[in-house]
Order: structure tokens, then sequence, then C-alpha cells
């Protein structure tokens, strides 16, 4: 037995049988991409309803990458400066040895000879 979410009051609730024709459509909206049941399935109430649906996690997972990216961006620069006193650290008092985490990287570049 499942129970369905009650949807607001002004929107038309979909008969059984657009249900049961929109299931698939439905599914393949959230699976694959929002436009397939907006394209293939726009007279079907349910299927409509749950594309909005993955509308909304496209645009929720959209926001999210960019986020991402804005952060682990700054996350990298903030890493770099951290290197950046650790090295200045190890210059000032002399220690002889590579940073952590790419100081084996800086070795590649053989400069030291």
């Amino acid at each position: 037995m499942t129970e369905q979410a009650t949807p607001p009051a002004a929107r038309p609730v979909p008969t059984q049988e657009e249900i049961d024709k929109g299931k698939l459509m439905a599914i393949l909206g959230y699976l694959c991409c929002f436009l397939i049941p907006l394209l293939a399935a726009k007279d079907n109430k349910y299927a409509m309803y749950h594309c909005e649906q993955a509308l909304a996690i496209f645009l929720l997972q959209i926001v999210g990458s960019i986020l991402a990216i804005v952060l682990i961006g700054y996350l990298v620069i903030l890493f770099g400066y951290v290197l950046m006193i650790i090295g200045i650290i190890n210059a000032a008092t002399g220690k002889y040895g590579p940073l952590p985490l790419i100081g084996s990287i800086g070795t590649k570049f053989n400069l030291v000879k």
C-alpha cells in the first residue's frame, strides 16, 4: 500500500489513468533529464509534476556544483598560502627539505645542481 502526498489545492490532480501512463516518463525525468517528460508527455499531469520535481533537483545540483567549485578553488588557494608560510618558515629557520604534499613536484624541476 502506497500513500501519495497531497498536492496543493490549486493544482489539478492526475487521474489513475494519467498516473499509469505517466510513470515511465516520470522515472525517465529523474534518471535521464527533466526534458524527456517535458517534450514527450507535456499533457500528462503526473509526468509534468515529476518533471517539475526533477527540474528542482537539477537546479539544486547546478547550484551545488558551482558552490563546490568555488569552495574547492578557495581551499586550494588557501592551501597554497599555508604552504607559502611553511616555506618562509623553513627558509628562515634553515630547514632544507620538501614542503608537505607538493615538495616532490618542486624537486622535479631540477634547479639545484
